[in-house]
């Protein structure tokens, strides 16, 4: 069971990494160099393929990080990017980013994905490694609220950790990868699925991020996978 207060902690101090780590590695984790090298690419190329037309359309990031992947759809011709994050050291390690690169059409807010009502619709709704550390009360009061982010063309792509035989849950082990204890929801593809159809939106397609013999799927019970759905 997900702990929030406990989840929060761990990515609050994932920000005291900022000088130690590079920018893209707070918060995707991936430490190795060339692993994060390799996550980088195959990643990009496969959301910015999935995607419709980034230029001069209006992005939801949530559970933005430090905006890692605000900042590449400002590189695709983005509008503009609303980047919710409830990590208030992430969060700002991002406004910090935007002004060393000068970017201006980012707009940052601290506050948790599940509690963001938002006061207007976006053409692309991205939902980034968020799910995996939501309990399902907060995963439920998320799919009530973010639907208000939607209009009728609204595209919406999860990125997010899976189950491969069902849900596969993560309490409080301590991983050496990351040098501290870590938890993690990840759920299957069937929920993912239900809980998306549940709140009006039909999917396009999925599948998983990686192909299987990519040195990326590190362990055996989860897939990072990628899905796409549209308003029904």
């Amino acid at each position: 069971m997900i702990e929030k207060d406990k989840v929060k902690r761990f990515w609050d101090a994932r920000a005291q990494t900022y000088d130690s780590l590079p920018f893209e590695s707070i918060a995707n984790l991936e430490q190795d160099a060339d692993n994060l090298e390799l996550k980088i690419r195959l990643e990009t190329e496969k959301v910015f393929a999935w995607l419709p037309q980034i230029k001069d359309r209006n992005i939801l990031d949530l559970g933005a990080g430090v905006g890692q992947w605000s900042f590449r759809f400002v590189d695709y011709g983005a509008k503009s990017i609303v980047a919710v994050e409830y990590s208030e050291p992430l969060s700002e390690i991002g406004r910090l980013e935007a002004l060393c690169r000068g970017v201006q059409n980012i707009e940052f807010v601290v506050s948790p994905a599940e509690d963001y009502i938002a006061d207007r619709s976006f053409d692309i709704i991205f939902i980034s490694g968020l799910f995996v550390y939501m309990n399902d009360d907060q995963a439920a009061k998320l799919m009530a609220n973010f639907i208000q982010a939607c209009h009728a063309e609204t595209i919406i792509l999860l990125r997010d950790g899976t189950g491969i035989e069902g849900r596969y849950e993560i309490n409080d082990r301590f991983s050496e990868h990351l040098n501290v204890h870590y938890s993690a929801t990840y759920r299957s593809r069937n929920e993912y699925l239900e809980m998306f159809n549940k709140a009006g939106l039909s999917r396009i397609k999925d599948e998983n991020m990686f192909d299987e013999s990519c040195s990326l799927n590190k362990y055996p019970e989860t897939r990072l996978r990628v899905y796409l759905f549209k308003v029904k």
